[in-house]
């Protein structure tokens, strides 16, 4: 491992991008809460609006009689109201959230399409459980993951199996931001300095260089001294002299390694981003981005470019 620092002042109060209109997806399940929880932490230092959104999809129709629809949409609607009602009571956050429930035959066209009307520049989701190690998104399967893959947005994955993050009760106090140095980490990296400044908190950069034949320790030292100096050469225009992250490089595989450091360190919050390419029909998430969201203990938040 190799760490280095650079030293730093404030940013400037406007620079980077704001999260000033967030969507919280919600199922009411303990995950979709850990969800409105780490909104409602990062709504509170930008300032924002929070759109608490349950959507009830035409399937819960197939095994009823047409006669009855009207009386079963009705109900649905009514629990939905009744859980938004104890969902936004219990975190305390009325001033803040927006909240509808949508109805129609498909959960993202429907997020889609409220998010593009209401100028949403985050979108946050729960997680669930399945296994130790696995985690299930929204507890809506493919719905979800279709989500996670062609939303256009910032996307932040929060599980609800871990206690409650940091993040909703602190803030963001510490923050990594894995870099493979392409257009779609530079993007990833505008968010994390803006969080940290915003937060006040550590900015960790780390970069991953798979190396599968386990090269010499000679090697590996002029490796990591090169990637080292491309960090601080990356950083954004606006960071230069303003900011003060801890610059890593490890050896291996990318998504171990993240997940290693983050452990090490406690992180409050995973940074990546994901090419343009990994939003278009029928493509899987990065394999990297899906490790990080199923397993890491902390939130995940994944940008496009």
């Amino acid at each position: 491992m190799s760490t280095s620092r650079v030293s730093a002042s404030n940013h400037p109060a406007n620079a980077g991008p704001q999260f000033q209109r967030i969507l919280v997806a919600t199922d009411f399940s303990a995950g979709a809460r850990a969800a409105l929880d780490c909104a409602l932490g990062i709504a509170r230092r930008y300032q924002s609006k929070i759109f608490l959104i349950h959507v009830i999809p035409t399937a819960v129709l197939q095994y009823v009689s047409p006669e009855n629809f009207e009386e079963v949409i009705q109900q649905a609607k009514q629990f939905g109201a009744g859980e938004m009602r104890r969902l936004v009571e219990e975190a305390g956050c009325a001033g803040m959230v927006h909240e509808e429930i949508l109805w129609g035959a498909g959960v993202w066209p429907l997020l889609q399409d409220f998010g593009k009307r209401s100028g949403v520049d985050l979108v946050v989701l729960g997680t669930h459980g399945r296994t130790a190690g696995e985690k299930q998104l929204l507890g809506l399967g493919h719905v979800a993951e279709e989500i996670f893959r062609l939303a256009e947005w910032p996307v932040m994955t929060v599980g609800g199996g871990t206690g409650k993050s940091t993040l909703a009760t602190d803030g963001v106090q510490k923050i990594l931001y894995a870099t493979n140095f392409k257009p779609h980490s530079e993007r990833a990296a505008a968010y994390a300095h803006s969080l940290e400044r915003e937060h006040g908190g550590k900015l960790t950069v780390l970069h991953v260089v798979e190396d599968q034949l386990q090269s010499r320790e000679s090697s590996q030292g002029i490796l990591r001294d090169f990637m080292l100096r491309r960090m601080r050469k990356g950083l954004p225009s606006e960071c230069v002299g303003n900011c003060e992250p801890e610059f890593q490089v490890r050896f291996g595989d990318a998504g171990e390694a993240i997940l290693s450091v983050a452990h090490e360190q406690a992180s409050d919050l995973i940074i990546i981003g994901l090419r343009a390419g990994a939003r278009a029909e029928g493509q899987l998430p990065s394999a990297i981005a899906y490790k990080l969201v199923c397993r890491a203990d902390c939130p995940v938040l994944t940008t496009h470019l």
